[in-house]
């Protein structure tokens, strides 16, 4: 494998853990061509440089996030709480693979799509990264299992309004009679 390339896009704040991505890159440039980039910023950028390969690239905001989801191979973000994860959504509707924390917001949405792995990851730093970075290896070696068309679709029809309504009147509908207080479900 050659040429690979990773995006993690978050603040660069301590929950986020994006320098278990720095450990990781650091670790897969060793064995591959790659380029790293890290849309953000914050308290945490100096510490990430100072463990990250020489390929990693630093942009506070960008204009199109989608052009980089494009362009990346895979996108990595091992947060420790990441509430919904809407950056798994966008990087899965780009085509782009997703390697995440399970138990954070990411892993329903992995399950829900197919668009990558969903992973448990070390307390230690050290082990952390090797998980990450076998993570990686994973999707690299079959990308074209976790980027089809199909999985692209799944990840679009979580946030379509259409489908999100349709969803909602469902649940609404069954849960009438509970909300009116007849008490007894449609």
């Amino acid at each position: 494998m050659d040429g690979v390339k990773v995006l993690t896009i978050g603040n660069l704040v301590p929950r986020k853990r994006i320098d278990l991505c720095a450990r990781t890159c650091a670790e897969l440039e060793k064995k591959h061509r790659l380029s790293w980039t890290v849309i953000g910023n914050g308290p945490e950028e100096e510490k990430i440089k100072s463990l990250a390969p020489e390929s990693m690239t630093v942009r506070d905001r960008v204009e199109s996030l989608t052009e980089f989801y494009k362009m990346a191979d895979i996108f990595v973000l091992p947060s420790l709480d990441e509430g919904f994860g809407m950056v798994y959504i966008e990087a899965i509707m780009c085509g782009c693979p997703v390697v995440c924390r399970k138990n954070d917001g990411g892993e329903e949405i992995i399950d829900k799509t197919g668009g990558g792995l969903a992973i448990d990851i070390p307390a230690d730093d050290d082990k952390a990264a090797a998980a990450i970075a076998g993570a990686i290896e994973k999707i690299l070696e079959n990308r074209v299992f976790y980027t089809s068309e199909e999985i692209i679709v799944r990840a679009r029809d979580l946030v379509d309004p259409a489908s999100i309504k349709d969803k909602w009147e469902r649940l609404l509908g069954k849960y009438a009679p509970f909300l009116s207080g007849t008490g007894r479900a449609a």
